[in-house]
């Protein structure tokens, strides 16, 4: 009777540790592209309050850049004219915040 409870009072610790590490909840996994579709068009810039770049990776061979603005986001395409400047807009921004 004794080793049964020994036995199982240490399956409660080992599971008891190995929840507390994950905090319950799997960890996201993103091993894959953000953006499926591409917005082409312009935007200004008064309606984009953040943008997200995300370099290629092993997740996703493209760059993705991600506009917030308050009605969701949206995906950008990087290769258009228009985009660049946009995001050398944002480093500058962001670039001034942090300091």
């Amino acid at each position: 009777m004794m080793k049964f409870s020994a036995s199982a009072f240490m399956l409660l610790i080992c599971t008891a540790a190995l929840l507390s590490t994950t905090d319950g909840r799997p960890q996201p996994m993103l091993l894959r592209c953000q953006c499926i579709k591409t917005y082409s068009k312009p935007i200004p810039v008064k309606k984009i309050q953040s943008l997200r770049v995300i370099p290629a990776g092993p997740h996703c061979k493209n760059v993705e850049i991600i506009a917030t603005m308050r009605k969701g986001k949206m995906c950008l395409n990087p290769a258009k004219d228009w985009v660049i400047p946009l995001k050398e807009k944002f480093n500058k921004k962001n670039v001034k915040s942090q300091q």
